[in-house]
């Protein structure tokens, strides 16, 4: 009977201690458990990888010649007012520039790095359904398809609609997966970073391009994208489609959308650092309209080569420039994910080199920077740039250590640049170091007050609210009887802007006095 008891008080003990480790885990989280988990995210998200069909994308475009069009979608360029030998540059720009195993090693990550286990084996689950398996093969197929092929599609689209209830489908089906949003974010990124070379063109500044994409343009982009969509998965039946946007329109698939194109985004920004590398060899040519025709030649197309070397192609019509407009005012940088990158958090490891390494690049002052941008377009282009580029954590995880200390580099050719315009700028003694400057004396009439400035070279100098003060133009926003209250805005190297107040006041007596 004893024994009875010890072994029935065992084994509850044993069952007690099995659902504590299973519940709580065993102590102090050793190594195994640890590697168990990390093994346990890799061998889902590689499921997840090839079960969605994103391994199979993957073998299909390393075996096919991605042309630059395919990136850059010319038809929306045009759409937007460039003129034909821009948008030939642009795709020149682009080509070569998409590695299959760099951009897809990008969309993996993004599973990994956003990991949830439920979603993870929900998206499976749907992907490996009879369903999932014919969205997988038809997105194949639409990767092999010719433009022939999709030139039929169309014209039987225009000879008969598609019923009204499947046409919503698809457009359901499009916001689910959010790809009009997709679309805008690339073409973002394209027209930001060929924007040096709108400008040789007398193009609209980016921002004003971007801006017209997504308002006038919005809705031709999502027509295109619901017309590929009607093209991929035409042969889908109402049922297979609706069953599809119930996934996509689940948590499982909302988390898979997001991450998808994340994935897409992270990929793009490798491509991007490949053309931006491109085009900056293209702009030096570009530059010089006294290079021989050899260089020309091993750059450019026939039909532009005569464009730099002073000279034009007599087969191409004149076409004449597009007049600017006038800038609006918003805020800098991609849209969101931009440029490259969206929602999501790259790991501690990641933020730690990037802090380490972008910490101490230097500020410039907000009022050069506005004369900037008139006085040298390209360099406030470029500093735009990469201000969007070091503002996403996300596209700058997925960079190496070598990479992201190449754009540091030239992040900093790009301020000593900046540093040069000072010189152009009318300054005043008023403008050196603010401890080198002191509150004499203030002045008031009805109409204003008048601070006296004392510099270290014992002369005097007036000072009015809005005068420049300070080596990083600061400006004066008030003048009393006890200090000169001085605002300073810098742009940082992410683009933010910071203001910084400081002041000027009255010499302190001497202690012995």
């Amino acid at each position: 009977m004893g024994r009875s008891m010890i072994n029935k008080k065992g084994f509850i003990t044993a069952v007690l201690l099995g659902v504590w480790v299973l519940t709580l885990g065993f102590p102090g989280k050793p190594a195994w458990a640890a590697a168990s988990r990390s093994k346990s995210i890799n061998d889902l998200s590689r499921q997840l990888y090839n079960a969605s069909g994103i391994g199979q994308e993957k073998q299909i475009l390393s075996k096919k010649k991605m042309q630059s069009s395919f990136l850059t979608r010319p038809r929306m360029l045009q759409a937007l007012g460039l003129s034909e030998e821009h948008i030939d540059i642009i795709n020149n720009i682009y080509k070569g520039t998409f590695r299959t195993n760099d951009f897809y090693s990008q969309k993996l990550n993004k599973i990994k790095s956003n990991y949830h286990r439920g979603h993870a084996a929900g998206a499976i689950q749907f992907f490996r359904s009879g369903v999932g398996r014919k969205v997988v093969k038809l997105n194949n197929k639409a990767l092999k398809a010719s433009r022939k092929a999709y030139g039929n599609f169309l014209e039987k689209i225009v000879e008969k609609l598609p019923e009204k209830d499947r046409l919503e489908m698809f457009d359901q089906l499009e916001k689910a997966m959010g790809s009009v949003d997709l679309a805008i974010d690339m073409e973002t990124s394209i027209l930001r970073l060929t924007n040096p070379v709108g400008l040789e063109f007398n193009a609209p500044h980016a921002d004003i391009l971007v801006n017209r994409l997504k308002s006038e343009l919005r809705e031709q982009l999502r027509s295109q994208e619901l017309l590929g969509l009607m093209f991929t998965y035409r042969s889908l039946s109402d049922r297979e489609l609706k069953k599809y946007i119930q996934f996509m329109e689940s948590s499982s698939g909302q988390w898979f959308a997001k991450v998808n194109n994340e994935g897409y985004l992270a990929g793009f920004a490798t491509v991007n650092r490949q053309a931006l590398r491109k085009m900056e060899k293209i702009l030096k040519v570009m530059e010089s309209g006294h290079q021989n025709m050899q260089t020309t030649r091993a750059v450019f197309a026939p039909g532009l080569r005569y464009m730099f070397s002073e000279k034009r192609d007599p087969f191409k019509p004149l076409v004449a420039p597009e007049p600017e407009e006038k800038e609006k005012k918003g805020p800098a940088g991609p849209s969101t994910g931009q440029q490259a990158g969206g929602p999501g958090k790259p790991d501690d490891a990641a933020i730690k080199v990037m802090e380490t390494t972008l910490g101490g690049l230097p500020a410039i002052p907000f009022e050069l920077y506005e004369r900037i941008k008139e006085s040298n377009p390209r360099l406030y282009s470029d500093l735009e740039y990469y201000g969007a580029l070091f503002k996403n954590k996300i596209g700058l995880s997925g960079m190496k250590a070598s990479e992201l200390k190449e754009e540091v580099a030239q992040y900093n050719k790009l301020i000593a640049k900046a540093k040069e315009e000072i010189e152009q700028l009318v300054q005043t003694p008023l403008q050196a170091d603010l401890n080198q400057l002191t509150l004499a004396g203030v002045m008031w009439d009805q109409q204003e007050t008048v601070g006296l400035i004392e510099t270290s070279d014992a002369k005097g100098h007036t000072i009015r609210v809005g005068s420049f003060v300070g080596p990083d133009f600061g400006v004066v926003q008030s003048i009393d009887e006890e200090r000169v209250v001085i605002l300073e805005r810098l742009r940082k190297y992410d683009g933010k802007i910071v203001t910084l107040t400081k002041f000027i006041e009255f010499s302190k007596p001497d202690a012995e006095e």
